[in-house]
């Protein structure tokens, strides 16, 4: 009788030992990846163009050299004058006791998969990560990561140093994260956009994958730990002319959404505490608010036009506040012990671009790329990553995906340089299993516009009777990459089915 009486202790303790071991836990951690600026400089002609024959600089450091910070995403020659907020990398650690995954997202314009491998391999064994997904909010007001915005178009603007720091930085998040982890429930919403702040897609046809999803981890006071947020729009509003670093958009949610909404140090709105990590959607097409969109900010009862930081705040702020809102009014779904599955496949992809294809020969692209003796001779290795989280998926697309591939409206326009019925069906969000599906773009590399084949326009006559050529294939590997993508994920949600 006493042995068995023991048994059954011994086979609770277990129980209990195991249910423990298995508890969902998470971590956030966030640090500045802001670069220092050294020189200064005066944009005489106030074109935000450095030209050494016409505006002025100082030569701080007395090396005899410029200095710069060259700025992404815009024109080349764009280097920074100051310093508008701190540029970020913002980790989480989950855990579910069996597999642990990390997601590290960085205010920069891309992170090429190269750079991504590099930081895969620093981390050290005993983290116990089983897989990092590494992210780039496409911000177009922080340094160069990538190559193509330097100084002129056969230099660089990548600095070496910054990079091995931005590396440093990453790990640090990551370490930090770790050290975070603490038990965690999880909640997950779809929330529908503010019509005050309408997103736009700048190319035909017109098609926007604009809710905002998001997951939040709490605490079983129901105090916040972090909330993941997924949605699609450039982080680009502050514009072209801009000449200060800046998170854009994706600062203003962060902040907004855990510390509040405030104006000239006013709370207007409090957040929901925690740390808040933005995921870049899909943005091809192009997503934006362009510098002749109008939003309305309702708590200055004001209208935004002209692009800049006080546009860039309002649609941040917009966002955060719908998410306030769906958690004030408990429109977060509650996901009963999530547990983690995770796949990746890497792919080949040709680089087709000819420009393309001369800056990585060159090494202005920070890339490894691969040679053939058949075409296309310049090929490329990418990867695309699957994540379930319970009744969450969390799909990453290594480009910036035109919107229609996801959700469908895929055309064969007049004009298109290939007569086909589209190829990328059916869309991804209609085989996606779960409640709450998120796409993140940038994710684990940055090979630019993922365009639908049928919709591809290299050549005269342009598409829907444009009179030039519409933006996109200019900075897309090729034609035959948004199959290749599409083909990839409907494989690993294939491979996912038990």
């Amino acid at each position: 009788m006493k042995k068995n009486f023991l048994t059954l202790i011994i086979f609770g303790i277990l129980i209990i030992t195991r249910a423990q071991a298995e508890e969902l836990k998470v971590g956030f951690a966030q640090l500045s990846i802001t670069p220092d600026l050294i020189d200064h400089w005066v944009d005489v002609n106030n074109d935000a163009q450095f030209d050494p024959d016409i505006d002025v600089w100082t030569d701080v450091n007395g090396n005899e050299k410029f200095d710069a910070v060259w700025m992404a995403g815009f024109q080349k020659q764009r280097p920074a004058q100051g310093i508008k907020d701190n540029l970020m990398a913002v980790a989480v650690v989950i855990d579910d006791g069996k597999n642990r995954i990390g997601i590290v997202t960085a205010d920069t314009v891309g992170l090429m998969r190269k750079f991504v491998l590099g930081v895969r391999e620093a981390v050290p064994a005993e983290w116990g990560i089983d897989y990092l997904m590494v992210h780039a909010t496409h911000n177009h007001e922080g340094p160069d990561t990538q190559g193509l915005w330097g100084p002129s178009f056969l230099s660089s603007g990548v600095d070496p140093d910054y990079m091995q720091q931005l590396q440093q930085n990453i790990l640090d998040a990551l370490s930090e994260a770790i050290d975070n982890l603490e038990p965690a429930q999880m909640s997950m919403a779809r929330i529908p956009t503010s019509p005050l702040t309408p997103i736009k897609d700048k190319r035909k046809p017109i098609v926007i994958d604009e809710d905002i999803r998001a997951l939040l981890f709490s605490r079983p006071d129901g105090s916040v730990i972090g909330t993941l947020v997924n949605f699609g729009i450039h982080v680009e509003l502050a514009w072209d002319k801009n000449l200060e670093l800046t998170a854009d958009v994706a600062g203003y949610l962060r902040r907004g959404l855990s510390e509040g909404i405030y104006y000239d140090d006013e709370l207007f709105k409090s957040g929901l505490g925690g740390t808040t990590l933005w995921l870049t959607g899909n943005i091809g097409g192009l997503m934006t608010s362009g510098p002749s969109d109008t939003i309305y900010d309702p708590f200055l009862k004001k209208n935004f036009t002209e692009p800049g930081h006080s546009k860039a705040r309002t649609f941040g702020y917009s966002l955060a506040n719908s998410v306030i809102d769906a958690f004030n009014e408990n429109r977060f779904v509650p996901s009963p012990e999530p547990k983690i599955t995770f796949s990746a496949i890497e792919v080949e992809l040709g680089i087709e671009n000819f420009m393309l294809s001369l800056g990585t020969l060159l090494g202005v692209v920070d890339s490894t790329p691969q040679f053939h003796l058949m075409p296309p001779f310049i090929r490329y290795l990418s990867e695309v990553a699957f994540i379930q989280l319970g009744d969450a998926t969390i799909t990453g697309i290594p480009g910036e995906l035109y919107p229609e591939i996801a959700v469908g409206g895929i055309e064969n326009p007049k004009g298109a340089d290939f007569a086909l019925e589209p190829q990328e069906v059916p869309p991804l969000r209609s085989q996606l299993p779960g409640k709450l599906n998120l796409m993140v773009n940038l994710a684990n590399d940055a090979i630019g516009y993922i365009i639908p084949k049928s919709e591809w326009d290299k050549d005269a006559p342009w598409i829907y009777d444009e009179s030039e050529e519409t933006y996109g294939e200019v900075v897309s590997l090729g034609p035959k990459t948004a199959p290749v993508i599409h083909q990839t994920v409907i494989q690993l949600i294939e491979e996912s089915k038990p």
